[in-house]
This record gives C-alpha cells, structure tokens and sequence, in this order.
C-alpha cells in the first residue's frame, strides 16, 4: 500500500508556531525601536537649538556683541508690542533660523507648543539684549561668575523628552536638563 506524500508546504501547527515566534519577537523589539526613536528626536531638537545658538552668535556679530530681544510667550506677550521685540523666528531669521528649525520632533508629536507659539522652544528673557563679551544677570545687577557658558538662550518649552528638556547655553553648547 502507498501513502500519499502531500506536495511541499506548512501545516497548520507550522504556521501558528511561526507566527507566534515573529509576534514575540516584534514585542521584545517594540522598547527598544521607542527608546531609539526617543533618542532620535532628542537629538534632532539638540541640533536645531545649536543652529539657534550658531544664529544668535551671528545676530551678536552684527549688532554690536548684543543678542537679540525675542518675546518669550508670543500667544501671551510679556513685552508691549511698540518696544520692537520681535519672536524668534523673525529676530534670526535673516541668520538661518527657519520655520523647520523652530520645530522639535517630540513637541509636534505632544503639546504642540509650535502651534500655539510658533516655535517648540522659548527664548529666555534673560538674554535679551546682553551683550555676549560682559554678561550680566538682568535680575541682580552684575553678577560674577556668570559667563557665556552659563547664560541660557533658549529651551524646550516643557520637558518633552522623556522627562527632561534641552537647554542651549551662550556659548552655544545643548544639555540636557530635568
């Protein structure tokens, strides 16, 4: 008596068995491709703040060593509006700052301040106008030890990467801060 061999192919229980391999696989991966796109977004909000710190720079050059004076909150202004503070899309745009540059990808994707201010980073009010060679602390006079390197432009306008926000320093270096 011959028994039929079926042609090439699966049963069933391969089949199941396959897909049950594949679909623990992809939740093992599933952390991991988040952290990866965390650490993406994070980096990609880095670069643009240096680019606003590299136009910053620029503007400075051109203006006799002072930064420019950038309203913070544009959708609540702080400034009246005849003191010609201008937001920051405007004050740097002539130095490379585009509407691009002004978005980070982790504040699109949650609060969406953008939308609402134009820009996913605030400017800090205490580097509006200082001069980069003689920094001084705009709430307490001139204050030693304060330099370049701790005087902070601008920030995510909340801590929209996994807990912590970038900050851009004077001097033109990014780190983070919770």
């Amino acid at each position: 008596m011959k028994t039929q061999v079926s042609p090439g192919g699966f049963t069933l229980i391969e089949m199941v068995l396959v897909i049950g391999i594949v679909a623990c696989l992809c939740a093992l991966l599933m952390p991991t491709i988040t952290a990866l796109q965390q650490r993406a977004n994070s980096t990609a909000c880095a670069s643009n703040l240096r680019q606003i710190g590299i136009s910053a720079q620029l503007y400075a050059a051109d203006h006799d060593q002072n930064l420019p004076t950038i309203e913070p909150w544009p959708s609540q202004p702080v400034y009246p509006s005849d003191s010609g503070v201008e937001t920051l899309l405007n004050a740097l745009k002539a130095y490379g700052v585009t509407e691009t540059v002004l978005q980070c990808r982790a504040d699109i994707a949650g609060p969406q301040y953008y939308t609402k201010e134009g820009s996913s980073y605030e400017w800090c009010p205490m580097a509006n106008g200082q001069n980069v060679q003689s920094v001084k602390s705009v709430w307490e006079g001139n204050m030693p030890g304060l330099t370049l390197s701790r005087l902070i432009l601008a920030f995510d306008y909340t801590n929209v990467h996994h807990e912590y926000s970038n900050v851009l320093f004077g001097d033109g270096h990014v780190a983070a801060a919770n």
